[in-house]
């Protein structure tokens, strides 16, 4: 950029990560999911991206995470060549951009839903701007999800409170594989306490990567009993929501997370992104279930790190239980406390 640059408009906001309970696994066309995936979003896991548009300049995008220019500025760009089919005026300007996140990169949480939720929602916003459009409305988050989506699959279900699907389902027609939906309407009190306890048991760089394992799903011997599962869990999942059947819920969330693996297991090449300790911790968190009869169970992303999933009326026994028989088997004794979040906040300065 040149030192003179005049600014022009700026948007910023912090957007949370999310976990699935239902998983999202393997695409077709361009960033469709291959079956319906629900999820919540985090409260103390959150990116913050500000966008500034500017006429001049010798760069498409200048992007700086946490301070320091980065190489993601690349995918933004592509990712932003992208979207401007949609946004003519995103031409017309020069993107500087700034982005940290408030967790560590390699902690198991995904960054590229909350940094693509947030960049999403900055890019909505200065459309809505543009022509002069109402941003809280239902349309601005639905483009929002639907611009998350192309930049990574799961960031479309950042963008609203609590609990969302996305994916066509039989469930709601409002349903769709270009965005998400919030589940506003119904859910049971109990899950307004659902608490995350991220159990860190290695934060290097994963042996394959989800869009690898995603593709892998193309000629999957499964496939199909897969998408049948998933629509299957969904059912089961929501309905559990609404009625506050807890051991629904941990069973339908145990199987997602063990058939997510199971498809990484036997792809065509297979992997294997489960190590001895996600084992043990597994493990003993059952073995605590049956123990204490408190209703805990995991879920587990596309890595080795485990989430322990547990409600907040039972969070002394639970915290309890991590410091005295898990932390010995998380990397350095790490782990993340975090529950159940809100929707995106836009950032004032």
């Amino acid at each position: 950029m040149t030192g003179n640059t005049k600014h022009i408009h700026r948007s910023g906001w912090r957007c949370p990560s999310n976990i699935a309970l239902v998983k999202y696994w393997g695409k077709r066309d361009f960033q469709k999911p291959m079956n319906p995936s629900l999820s919540f979003v985090l409260r103390n896991a959150f990116t913050e991206t500000s966008v500034e548009l500017h006429k001049d300049g010798d760069k498409k995008v200048a992007y700086y995470f946490e301070g320091v220019e980065s190489p993601f500025g690349e995918r933004i760009e592509n990712y932003l060549n992208h979207v401007s089919s949609q946004f003519t005026w995103i031409n017309k300007y020069n993107f500087r951009i700034h982005s940290h996140n408030s967790f560590p990169h390699s902690a198991g949480i995904a960054s590229s839903a909350s940094s693509f939720g947030a960049m999403a929602l900055c890019l909505t916003e200065l459309d809505f701007m543009h022509s002069g459009r109402e941003t809280d409305s239902f349309e601005f988050w639905q483009k929002a999800s639907e611009l998350a989506r192309m930049g990574s699959g799961s960031a479309c279900r950042s963008v609203y409170p609590g609990f969302s699907i996305w994916g066509e389902t039989q469930l709601f027609e409002s349903s769709s594989d270009y965005h998400a939906i919030p589940l506003l309407d119904g859910v049971h009190p109990v899950f307004s306490g659902l608490r995350d306890a991220i159990l860190m048991v290695d934060s290097g760089t994963k042996e394959v990567s989800s869009s690898v394992g995603h593709r892998l799903m193309d000629d999957h011997h499964y496939q199909r009993s897969r998408i049948a599962q998933a629509h299957q869990n969904i059912n089961e999942l929501y309905l559990a929501l609404l009625t506050g059947d807890l051991e629904k819920f941990i069973a339908v969330v145990e199987n997602e997370a063990l058939s997510l693996h199971a498809m990484m297991m036997t792809s065509n090449p297979s992997f294997l992104l489960l190590k001895p300790n996600s084992l043990e911790l597994i493990n003993r968190i059952r073995r605590f279930r049956e123990k204490s009869q408190i209703p805990v169970c995991f879920t587990i992303d596309a890595g080795p790190n485990i989430h322990l999933l547990y409600f907040q009326e039972n969070e002394p026994e639970v915290k309890a239980f991590i410091e005295s028989e898990l932390l010995a088997f998380c990397e350095n004794g790490k782990w993340i406390d975090d529950r159940i979040g809100t929707r995106p906040e836009r950032l004032n300065n």
